[in-house]
């Protein structure tokens, strides 16, 4: 006895559809396509993401966030270049203002250099001017110095010793020829010259030519013993009256003949002179300027 066996029931196939692919641009993403409803009942699908939709909001988002703050910036930026440029335009004022200030300033400075000039020359010549008539008033003066001064001395002890002064130097002098004669009091223990007034200049030029003629030519230079005066005989010296000013000038010359070794320096009619050596000009001495000037030749 055969035995056969029943063949099993057939399984229904199923059969699919093809998928057809498809391509988005948004989202390069792929799709499948639906099954029909034989097939659906055996697929399970899974829910669809919208990936374009919110992608494309974020990045409208943030192009918005980067467009304001952008805005922001140039605002920040536009507001810090004004206030730059209205700095610039009040510091170009200000220097403005200065330069002009400042040509004020220098213009003033140039005419107040001017006028100072000006003021000096006008004092130099009211100087010169004033020491003009001080000389003139001088002319017929003459200085003895270092004459002891005695206990009872009036003018005519001081009388009678100028005309002691030129008997000596062999000029002779009358009371007439004396318009005035004094001695100068000194606080210190320094003895007092006497000043001695002439009526004319050429007599006081005449004492004076005669003092340095006689300590030129005589071995013992011109002293109180030729006067006939007691005591030990000390040196006497006879000279023009200066005015102020020549009294400053004749120092000053003095002392740069002697740190110069210079030939010498004398006054004639109120005037102070300078040589330098032998045979030189004499150099007249008008101010303390001309010293200097000596002293850096």
């Amino acid at each position: 006895m055969s035995c056969r066996r029943t063949p099993p029931e057939k399984a229904p196939q199923v059969f699919l559809k093809p998928i057809k692919m498809t391509q988005e641009s948004d989202t390069a993403s792929d799709r499948v396509s639906e099954p029909d409803n034989e097939s659906s009942k055996y697929i399970t699908q899974r829910p669809k993401r919208k990936h374009g939709d919110s992608t494309l909001s974020e990045i409208k988002e943030m192009i918005n966030n980067l467009t304001q703050k952008q805005d922001t910036q140039t605002q920040k930026f536009d507001q810090e270049m004004k206030k730059m440029l209205q700095q610039n335009n009040d510091i170009k004022q200000s220097l403005q203002y200065m330069s002009e200030k400042y040509d004020d300033i220098l213009n003033q400075l140039k005419q107040t250099k001017s006028e100072n000039t000006t003021f000096k020359r006008q004092i130099k010549l009211l100087e010169q001017k004033v020491e003009l008539l001080e000389r003139n008033s001088k002319a017929a003066f003459l200085e003895i110095k270092n004459i002891p001064q005695e206990e009872k001395e009036d003018e005519s002890s001081l009388v009678k010793l100028a005309q002691n002064v030129g008997l000596a130097l062999d000029v002779p002098i009358r009371r007439e020829d004396l318009q005035n004669i004094y001695r100068i009091k000194r606080t210190s223990n320094k003895i007092g010259p006497i000043i001695v007034e002439f009526t004319t200049k050429s007599l006081k030029e005449k004492i004076i030519g005669a003092a340095k003629f006689f300590n030129k030519n005589s071995t013992i230079k011109f002293n109180t013993s030729h006067l006939k005066l007691k005591g030990q005989p000390t040196p006497v010296y006879i000279s023009e009256n200066l005015t102020t000013n020549g009294r400053r000038l004749y120092f000053l010359a003095r002392e740069c003949v002697k740190n110069y070794n210079f030939l010498g320096t004398w006054t004639t009619k109120g005037k102070v002179f300078i040589r330098k050596k032998s045979g030189l000009p004499a150099i007249h001495i008008t101010s303390e300027e001309d010293i200097s000037n000596l002293k850096s030749q």
